[in-house]
């Protein structure tokens, strides 16, 4: 394993001293929703040597994933997500410790079963999924690590990283804390905070409650795999950067927010 190992991530040397390189191979990310961004996020990150996955999705491939999402062939219709993105990630290193199971996020739970080995937690489930996302928080911050959620917004992206001492998803959605999540209705995400990363080219003319539908899952978000792409590599940069900490980490209530069409590339501050 160590000489395969080796020879994988060499060329990382240089970039990466020995002994980040190792501890890499020893950091476990946890990712819940492996379709667009999740799939290529789970293999940058094998790719560049994060030695331990742990993955979910429910979902299956379907013919509207080939535009965008790693695994997506007409060989996986109808496979699942996490089934088939795990099998691309095996023949890529074969040694990886890589955990997946096909039930995703429902509970609080199941939040606690995915990060239970994990050393951050990528929430890269569909904007509606927000109860399910702050089941992931808030089972990030009992463990004591970081969460962060990413997106993919046209040719851009954003991604907003939580410290487990710092803000809660729900401080950040304006949701109030402790809120009984079986309670929660879908839709609750602030369409400000929405509208305000949007690109122009894409949404010009969009009216609110079309947005609305498309935050609540009555229709479907567009994206490509250039905003997919930018946004898994820019989760994957921010990923490293907390297991490593070369550079301070940026958390909420800022993000950062990259359009490549726009040419927008930013940190904000809610």
């Amino acid at each position: 394993m160590n000489t395969f190992y080796n020879q994988m991530t060499v060329r990382n040397i240089g970039i990466f001293t020995p002994e980040e390189q190792n501890k890499l191979k020893n950091c476990c990310v946890a990712i819940a929703g492996v379709g667009g961004v999740g799939g290529l996020l789970a293999e940058r990150l094998i790719r560049i040597g994060v030695g331990k996955l742990c993955i979910t999705d429910p979902g299956t491939f379907e013919p509207t994933n080939f535009n965008r999402q790693f695994g997506s062939t007409t060989k996986t219709i109808d496979t699942n997500k996490a089934e088939a993105v795990y099998a691309e990630l095996h023949e890529i290193n074969p040694y990886a410790d890589i955990d997946y199971d096909i039930h995703g996020i429902r509970s609080q739970e199941d939040a606690f079963r995915l990060v239970e080995k994990a050393d951050i937690v990528v929430d890269e489930m569909d904007f509606p999924m927000l109860k399910e996302s702050i089941y992931l928080q808030r089972a990030a911050r009992k463990k004591g690590i970081f969460y962060m959620f990413s997106a993919a917004l046209g040719f851009g992206c954003v991604a907003t990283i939580f410290s487990p001492e710092g803000y809660t998803l729900e401080e950040y959605n304006n949701i109030p804390k402790d809120m009984d999540l079986a309670q929660f209705e879908p839709g609750r995400i602030s369409m400000d905070k929405v509208t305000s990363r949007l690109p122009s080219y894409v949404f010009d003319g969009m009216n609110h409650e079309k947005l609305g539908q498309m935050m609540e899952g009555k229709e479907p978000i567009s994206t490509n795999s250039i905003g997919v792409g930018l946004t898994s590599i820019l989760t994957a940069n921010e990923t490293v950067n907390v297991l490593l900490q070369k550079k301070p980490i940026i958390t909420a209530p800022n993000y950062i927010h990259i359009d490549l069409l726009d040419r927008v590339y930013s940190i904000l501050s809610n």
